[in-house]
């Protein structure tokens, strides 16, 4: 029985096959510099993985490189391109190397500034404290409606990333229901002293419920302009009507709706390219002041 693969292991394999599927040639410098590792190490973890998967890569004495094989199937890397380019992504926000280690050699990337808004450590570790052991947080917060900081004791269950910001989704004490809080707005937290939640998250309702929302190409584009837009969004054919269902809890829909300008009237948004099937969802999921 052969022994069972570390972490390690299988992040390194990772790498090869990554490297093979996107650039479809792997060379040993490319894993030392990845990695850390000596030459001759790197000839035994690709010996190891030719032993396990001797179709995916074939050895070219030309260029002195590893090639993807003609029957390569991955084995350890997904092979899906939202992947890798998650991966892309989080490399050019980054600018650590480390970041594409799963991803394969670090392909030229940019993308747009993210939101500077600083989220202080101490907040955050205190915070996921809270997630970890299911207790509340007495934070000083800097809501959009209040024109000072509140103090309040918030009962996190989630965090999550909406609209190039991080929230924490927890039961407010002060307004006594489920809401999102911005990470950045808690300027301290500590510990509350109170035993016992008040309400978990399987009675938050807003996160539990699932909404389905169809999504189509803006009516004012030519069929030319909505098959491009069909295929941007991976939208799918009913009878004569495009269409993109995507589900979501329902606490997340207002942040959808933004991301894609459909909270906004088609007067109002007119390089928007894509509308909502039922209209009345912008209205019923509208952003308040927080």
């Amino acid at each position: 029985m052969s022994k069972p693969l570390s972490q390690s292991q299988r992040q390194r394999l990772q790498f090869i096959e990554s490297c093979l599927l996107w650039e479809g040639v792997l060379q040993r410098k490319d894993i030392c510099e990845a990695f850390g590792l000596t030459l001759n190490h790197v000839t035994r973890e690709i010996t190891a993985y030719r032993k396990l998967h001797k179709n995916n890569l074939v050895y070219d004495p030309e260029t002195r490189a590893w090639r993807i094989g003609p029957s390569f199937k991955p084995a350890y890397a997904t092979g899906d391109p939202g992947e890798y380019l998650a991966m892309l992504h989080a490399y050019a926000l980054s600018g650590e190397a480390a970041v594409m280690v799963t991803a394969g050699p670090a392909v030229k990337a940019e993308t747009l500034p993210p939101v500077a808004g600083k989220i202080d450590r101490a907040v955050l570790k205190d915070i996921i404290g809270g997630l970890r052991r299911h207790g509340g947080v007495l934070v000083k917060y800097q809501s959009f409606s209040d024109p000072e900081p509140t103090e309040r004791t918030l009962w996190p269950h989630a965090l999550v990333f909406a609209n190039e910001r991080w929230h924490v989704r927890a039961y407010d004490s002060r307004k006594q229901r489920f809401s999102d809080f911005v990470l950045a707005r808690i300027l301290k937290a500590r510990p509350a002293t109170e035993a016992a939640a008040p309400a978990s998250a399987a009675d938050d309702r807003d996160w539990q419920t699932q909404v389905t929302i169809d999504v189509f190409p803006s009516p004012g584009l030519s069929a030319s302009q909505q098959a491009v837009v069909a295929r941007e969004f991976g939208m799918r054919r009913q009878g004569e009507l495009w269409s993109w269902k995507v589900s979501m809890r329902q606490c997340l829909v207002k942040y959808f709706l933004l991301a894609h300008r459909l909270d906004l009237p088609a007067s109002a948004a007119p390089h928007r390219r894509v509308a909502l099937r039922n209209p009345k969802l912008a209205k019923d999921y509208a952003f308040t002041d927080d």
